[in-house]
């Protein structure tokens, strides 16, 4: 079983009347899931949206068969996520165009399993060096991957909250799902996008080396605030003390 220490925080921010993300933790199995999500609509059906993605998300990863690999629980608990925001936005008038990002991660034994859709991000800080893991749904993500936008025009581009993907807009989305070892000493990282924007990931590396979970959480959301907190602010730090050795892989999954 690991040993981590977890701290989370979410902030309303400097502009923003209502607080749309949410997050939140719980044990699983041997060790435990966390997951970030930031709400989109008006008349709090942000709000709405990402309290009810996690959560859906808590209660399928319990029900989920204890046969199923963690990637296909999650997996699936995201998809039950999605479908229930999409029928409850069907059903309620006021809820019309809800939906919410979602970035859900379970660490359990020496591995580290995470479901992403949207543009909260996964950060893995290992040995000083602080590496993202998923990728943004956004349209400047794409616009960088093809080449067409740097990285700093990309910061202030007036689409640069545009998502391409969410939960509970369509009855049917592509979810990311990514497994990797982890290690003693490995930090993980995960926030909404008001965290990521407003604070360099230069930054984001030196503060979660320098200080425990909680100190690293407030210094971030400190920082955020700083520049100006124009988003709700989330973040969640998961600091690996221990952990057994991940097991190994099935033959056919060697390379993947």
């Amino acid at each position: 079983m690991p040993e981590i220490e977890f701290f989370q925080l979410t902030d309303v921010g400097c502009l923003r009347e209502q607080n749309e993300d949410a997050v939140g933790h719980w044990p699983h199995e041997d060790g435990l899931v966390f997951a970030v999500a930031d709400g989109l609509g008006g008349h709090a059906a942000g709000e709405v949206a990402s309290a009810l993605a996690l959560e859906v998300l808590a209660r399928e990863m319990d029900r989920a068969p204890g046969n199923w690999a963690l990637a296909k629980r999650l997996r699936r608990a995201v998809q039950e996520a999605n479908l229930e925001l999409y029928n409850k936005a069907l059903a309620v008038p006021e809820l019309r165009g809800m939906g919410t990002t979602l970035t859900a991660s379970a660490v359990v034994g020496g591995t580290l399993v995470a479901a992403h859709i949207g543009d909260c991000r996964l950060f893995l800080s290992r040995d000083g060096k602080l590496e993202q893991l998923t990728k943004d749904h956004t349209w400047v993500w794409e616009q960088m991957q093809y080449g067409l936008l740097s990285p700093e025009d990309a910061r202030t581009h007036p689409r640069r909250n545009m998502l391409t993907r969410c939960l509970g807009r369509e009855l049917i989305v592509g979810i990311d799902v990514l497994s990797m070892d982890i290690r003693p000493g490995d930090v993980v990282v995960q926030c909404s996008d008001g965290v990521h924007v407003a604070v360099r990931e230069e930054e984001v590396a030196e503060l979660v080396v320098a200080h425990p979970p909680e100190a690293a959480c407030r210094a971030l959301v400190r920082r955020a605030r700083e520049e100006g907190g124009e988003d709700n602010l989330s973040v969640q730090v998961a600091a690996i003390v221990s952990c057994p050795p991940a097991a190994p892989r099935p033959w056919w999954r060697l390379g993947r």
